[in-house]
């Protein structure tokens, strides 16, 4: 038991190290938000979150070590089992994140094969000097423009999303699309269909 008492001392000390250097993280994250560093409450919140575990775990170490120092083998490895359990609680934790980051890009990537064969890419186009301008439909929904400038497309950006039924455009009505609403109608389809009898423009 002396050996395990001393084997999950040395582990604590690993552990504390670590959770340093996440708190560190965390802390600085904790003010990526503009104004948070203004926030009386973000300080103590950001504060405990760095400093609590490392101090908890400062505090059972010391414990353990002076239990150790006693003679108590036993109770010092009781002690230091926390971090064993901390540890594989982190393992497991972490395997259990990654096998829920593969699986949900894994649905992902089937939604968008789904989306590509059922929905597949619509381009919507009028012609201007020297070329044409466009609108693309994409299949996961996002509407997006190219215009034309000068023999190149000086001007893409988003324009919308489609709603959920796929049967209207969610214009994006900001200073910055350089496409406005009431041009939407001059678009059309391969099959001379019109935009915005296709979609309606919300």
């Amino acid at each position: 038991m002396k050996v395990v008492a001393i084997l999950l001392m040395l582990l604590g000390v690993v552990v504390i190290f670590f959770l340093g250097f996440i708190g560190l993280l965390g802390f600085a994250m904790a003010f990526d938000a503009p104004g948070s560093a203004d926030s009386a409450s973000n300080w103590v919140f950001a504060i405990l979150m760095a400093t609590l575990p490392v101090i908890i775990s400062l505090v059972l170490l010391v414990l353990a070590f002076l239990a150790f120092r006693a003679g108590k083998h036993t109770r010092s490895a009781l002690i230091g089992s926390v971090f064993g359990l901390a540890l594989i609680g982190f393992l497991v934790l972490s395997v259990t994140s990654s096998f829920m980051a593969m699986r949900s890009m894994k649905n992902m990537k089937i939604t968008e094969m789904e989306n590509e064969r059922l929905y597949p890419t619509q381009n919507y186009i009028r012609s201007v000097e020297g070329g044409v301008d466009t609108v693309i439909v994409f299949p996961d929904g996002i509407v997006a423009y190219r215009l034309f400038r000068e023999g190149t497309f000086h001007y893409a950006g988003p324009l919308g999303d489609l709603n959920g039924q796929r049967d209207s455009i969610i214009y994006y009505d900001k200073p910055d699309t350089k496409l406005r609403r009431d041009e939407l109608d001059q678009f059309s389809d391969a099959y001379g269909r019109k935009l915005t009898d296709i979609y309606k423009i919300r």
